[in-house]
């Protein structure tokens, strides 16, 4: 499916003074919040209301700028249940699709290639508890391990005692791995010291 995209820039809030009918009675409330395009400084109002603004039968998201990039928030058809305040709006115009949310809500949009993609899971580190391998090891295993931390120096060795689990990203999980193959062999080592 092809369609086009449009910038239509980031969106900022602002509050303004009370606006008061000839007759004086108040039309907006003083601090009513506003919204405005950083880049120009039109009124979301405005705009949004302005004939030829968006493309008949388009979609429009907001973006909000995280670390993990623009992700979309709100995606509609109709411009009034909009209001892009601290975010980026763009217009998907030529989608054909049935539930635009479906297709473009909780993604990664990117401003550069104009393309969405899935938002990344991050990726649980693999730890094990320092307790599960003593419960997995024989007593003669235990003995060896100990044999192998001794032969650490003695930052390595306090910086064993003191955790609590073992970080497998750790380069020092890394050094205890080639000990343990060393002293067990490849495939007991992977058991004794396996995720918990």
């Amino acid at each position: 499916m092809t369609y086009t995209i449009v910038n239509h820039g980031s969106w900022l809030p602002y509050t303004q003074d009370a606006v008061l009918s000839p007759e004086g009675h108040p039309l907006v409330p003083a601090g009513t919040v506003f919204c405005r395009r950083e880049s120009d400084g039109v009124d979301w109002y405005d705009f949004s209301r302005t004939e030829g603004s968006f493309a008949e039968g388009s979609v429009l998201i907001a973006c909000l700028k995280t670390e993990l990039g623009y992700i979309t928030q709100g995606v509609f058809t109709d411009p009034q249940r909009m209001f892009p305040q601290n975010q980026m709006l763009i217009e998907v115009q030529g989608w054909e699709g049935e539930k635009p949310h479906n297709e473009f809500g909780l993604r990664v949009f990117d401003p550069e290639a104009l393309t969405f993609s899935e938002i990344p899971v991050p990726v649980q580190p693999v730890i094990t508890y320092k307790k599960d391998i003593w419960l997995r090891a024989t007593d003669g295993e235990a003995e060896t391990i100990e044999q192998v931390l001794a032969q650490q120096t003695t930052r390595k060795q306090r910086i064993y005692a003191e955790a609590q689990y073992l970080d497998h990203t750790d380069p020092l999980f890394a050094e205890l791995l080639t000990g343990f193959v060393t002293a067990f062999g490849e495939e007991r080592a992977g058991q004794l010291l396996a995720g918990s």
